[in-house]
């Protein structure tokens, strides 16, 4: 499923360094021609990096790695009994003061069900659930042929109250044995209580009185109705690895020879699967600034299948707080091409006064990855970026900050 259309963009406009007529100017001038009729304008570069000195104040990071646990047991929500597991939280930040956040992958973990003797194996469990439909969703999912499969779900909107599957119980038969199965949430990178974008009752998902048994023969395998400590197992998502890494090869940099790649050097036609990984900027001093534009040049290789984009993040106030500025997904198909970020720019002004800026891109994949795609180019990689400051200039006075971006 693709990203929501709010705020989805599909990448299908690119242009090669034969496009843009002359190379953009290292110190951040304009790619092209100014607009007929209008003076040059010369903007104050603030940050400029061609990725050519090394790491040089970028970070990043596997964000599947250094998740915490989302379910826990809570009392004062429950199907039976005081307690149930709840994949949530309690933020003072959150609107309502409890709900669900951004980029959560939250698993609840059964223990392992010897089910050789059950003649038809069942799995029944109450649940409440309240996250943004078509996107933050929780599924069961069960191990066959030693690969976790979805059983049953998706669970998501607002179910108005508890649904219980007892009478509808999901079919353990053709699972592996023993069994291995769990619950997992799932949200995307926004429209949460996190970000105020969808305001949850208690979200996202609770679920309780789960049991584990034998349709005919009636014995019972498995129960947990979240009284006395529970006796599932809340956990995160497993490390997916930190695949942005600086390289030099073919199908990389648009000023050579180095650029920023999040990709994987062993099958470089492919992006590796299960992937939330994060390259920040450094920290830009942006006090006293009124006016800014952030640009940038990226190539990617995304297909536009599966769950599979990436997103464009920007902070004003040193990271307390995160705007999500875009959210992309696309596949340029060659070498050269790339993206028009650098010639139309990414208006910073709405976010100001501000005092710290950074910019964040992060590469979200699903468990089979994406690709195939052209040898050399699956994932995105990330060269030129700089920061203008237009506070003092014409445009500006002009009061055209929205659309500075078409006149130059």
């Amino acid at each position: 499923m693709l990203p929501k259309p709010a705020l989805a963009v599909l990448l299908v406009a690119a242009v090669s360094t034969a496009c843009l007529g002359r190379p953009l100017d290292k110190t951040g001038a304009a790619a092209v021609a100014p607009w007929p009729g209008f003076a040059p304008r010369s903007p104050s570069v603030i940050f400029h990096d061609d990725m050519e000195s090394g790491e040089n104040g970028w970070t990043h990071v596997d964000r599947t790695a250094s998740e915490e646990p989302a379910f826990h047991r809570t009392a004062g929500l429950a199907y039976g009994g005081s307690a149930s597991w709840w994949c949530g939280a309690q933020d003072a930040a959150y609107a309502g003061g409890d709900g669900y956040g951004n980029g959560w992958d939250g698993r609840l973990d059964l223990p392992e069900v010897d089910l050789s003797g059950a003649a038809l194996p069942l799995l029944s469990f109450a649940y409440h659930c309240d996250s943004e439909p078509g996107y933050d969703k929780t599924t069961v999912e069960a191990e066959i042929g030693g690969i976790m499969v979805a059983l049953g779900g998706p669970y998501e909107g607002a179910s108005g109250g508890w649904i219980s599957l007892a009478g509808a119980a999901l079919s353990l038969e053709s699972c592996d044995t023993p069994l291995r199965a769990r619950f997992r949430f799932v949200s995307d990178d926004a429209f949460s209580d996190e970000d105020g974008l969808y305001d949850s009752e208690s979200g996202a998902f609770h679920v309780d009185d789960i049991r584990i048994y034998d349709y005919y023969g009636g014995l019972e395998y498995f129960a947990d109705d979240a009284e006395s400590g529970g006796l599932c197992t809340p956990s995160s998502a497993e490390g997916a690895g930190d695949w942005w890494h600086i390289v030099e090869r073919r199908c990389s940099a648009y000023s050579d020879p180095s650029c920023w790649w999040c990709g994987s050097d062993a099958d470089t036609s492919v992006v590796p699967g299960g992937l939330v990984n994060s390259l920040t900027s450094p920290a830009v001093d942006i006090s006293g600034v009124s006016a800014c534009t952030l640009r940038y040049l990226l190539h990617a290789e995304v297909p536009m299948v599966d769950d599979d984009f990436w997103t464009e993040e920007l902070t004003t106030d040193g990271g307390a707080t995160w705007y999500v500025s875009g959210v992309f997904w696309g596949d340029f198909g060659s070498c050269d091409l790339w993206s028009l970020r650098g010639v139309s720019g990414v208006d910073v002004t709405p976010y100001l006064p501000g005092t710290s800026f950074r910019v964040r891109f992060t590469l979200h994949t699903t468990a089979n990855g994406c690709g195939p795609g052209v040898a050399g180019g699956a994932g995105i990689f990330l060269d030129d970026t700089w920061l203008e400051d237009w506070t003092d200039t014409p445009v500006e006075a002009m009061s055209w900050g929205r659309v500075k971006a078409l006149y130059r």
